[in-house]
């Protein structure tokens, strides 16, 4: 599915392939970050616990696909649910990328 992202660096939308759709469970920390039960898109599952979100500043960034938290550990963080899985295998790469 093809979403646009904005990105601050060029100060337009671009468009991005969303392969799925996570809700986060947890604190909600940021003004633009994470909102708890809100539903995210995923761009991308990374090597490393990491996964690429469209988050609240509707910009992709990555969090952890273990425990997504503010970098300067000012939140607990919280977990990801899945919502929607356009390829077919994001459990599977959250579960192969995560420890």
């Amino acid at each position: 599915m093809i979403i646009k992202v904005y990105q601050s660096e060029i100060n337009e939308y671009i468009e991005m392939e969303s392969i799925g759709k996570v809700r986060y469970i947890g604190e909600s920390f940021g003004i633009d970050s994470l909102t708890n039960g809100k539903i995210y898109d995923v761009i991308e599952v990374l090597i490393d616990d990491l996964i690429r979100v469209v988050d609240d500043s509707g910009e992709d960034y990555l969090y952890s696909i273990y425990n997504p938290k503010p970098l300067d550990e000012s939140s607990k963080g919280g977990k990801w649910e899945i919502v929607e899985d356009y390829v077919g295998n994001l459990k599977e790469l959250l579960e192969e990328n995560s420890y």
